[in-house]
């Protein structure tokens, strides 16, 4: 029974990661032919950090996917799949209160934090 579970847990998190990384490395080739047709110097600095950003961003990505695709997963799936979906679904929903705790913190997606004086 425990064993089952954190297989399952498991895969789903490696799952998540898989798509984050399949996410990164298309916005990579993106990014890149932006660059390269962008006229000037390339500037590898702001080319790093950009791409960072887009790693962050891919991951966000795949957490607020997850919530919208793995419900529709679960409806489609063979009975012993399902288990498998919903660890997705509870991972994408943990990973995306991460995600928007930390935009909210830092200020993203336009939240600002109010000053106390």
């Amino acid at each position: 029974m425990f064993g089952d579970f954190f297989t399952e847990l498991v895969a789903a998190f490696a799952t998540l990661v898989v798509a984050g990384f399949v996410i990164w490395m298309a916005c990579i080739v993106f990014l890149f032919f932006k660059e390269l047709f962008t006229p000037g110097d390339i500037q590898v600095r702001k080319y790093l950090y950009r791409v960072w950003k887009m790693f962050l961003f891919s991951f966000e990505i795949t957490a607020y996917g997850a919530v919208v695709v793995a419900p529709y997963l679960m409806k489609k799936a063979e009975e012993d799949e399902v288990t498998r979906y919903i660890m997705i679904l509870i991972l994408a929903i943990l990973f995306s209160a991460l995600f928007l705790y930390i935009r909210f913190q830092t200020g993203g997606f336009g939240f600002r934090r109010r000053r106390r004086d």
